[in-house]
């Protein structure tokens, strides 16, 4: 499976020529993001909904949500495992 981070979707979203053929150059047909990127990407659109300071604001934002979640539910979304929650837990450790 071929990973994508927030930044290279959201390009892909938008339509990146570069990032297009990058991914047609792939050998692995299976791409997918994390619940990581997943979350962070549901984040920046509820905020601009509940940021929206007009009508016309808010319907845009409403569309971009709605068409965000469409696009993720055409992705495989890999959970976090169990070894990589105790990885997170010992590097947090590291930081205190």
């Amino acid at each position: 499976m071929y990973l994508l981070d927030t930044d290279t979707l959201i390009h892909l979203y938008a339509g990146n020529t570069n990032i297009i053929a990058r991914l047609n150059a792939v050998e692995d047909s299976e791409v997918g993001i994390t619940i990581i990127t997943k979350a962070e990407m549901l984040r920046r659109r509820i905020e601009y909904l509940i940021k929206a300071e007009t009508g016309e604001s808010l319907l845009r934002a409403q569309e971009l949500l709605f068409r965000t979640e469409e696009l993720l539910a055409e992705l495989l979304i890999t959970p976090i495992s169990q070894s990589a929650a105790d990885e997170f837990e010992r590097l947090r450790a590291l930081q205190l």
